[in-house]
């Protein structure tokens, strides 16, 4: 039956991702605006340098989550640009506090990790 399991699971990911699009990405220079839009991720820079990402949480507690985008400071993530419009975050997203998500944020996706433990 785990096969079974496994073919509705990968039909049901190939329908949402044909469904739903994928986030945006949004760039802005110097200050997040006041209010975020939903599936978007926004990109903070400052005289060209990528200092934050931030996005509304996925799992729908309506936080923003911020993550910074500079080598020197940690904890640090890693932004990709793709050329389809999307954006790619690594590592995984881990809210250890509130609501306690876990993804990963790939072209544009939220990916939800497993619990474990």
């Amino acid at each position: 039956m785990n096969w079974l399991r496994n073919i509705i699971r990968r039909f049901w990911w190939s329908l949402y991702h044909w469904v739903v699009p994928p986030y945006g990405t949004i760039i802005v220079e110097e200050t997040l605006p006041d209010r975020l839009k939903g599936r978007t991720l926004y990109i903070v820079e400052e005289d060209g340098f990528q200092e934050q990402a931030a996005m509304i949480c996925p799992c729908g507690c309506k936080r923003i989550l911020h993550m910074n985008l500079i080598p020197d400071e940690r904890p640090c993530w890693r932004l990709t640009r793709h050329e389809d419009g999307t954006s790619t975050l690594q590592p995984s997203v881990w809210r250890k506090k509130d609501c306690g998500s876990h993804f990963w944020f790939r072209r544009g996706r939220v990916q939800w990790c497993r619990m474990t433990g």
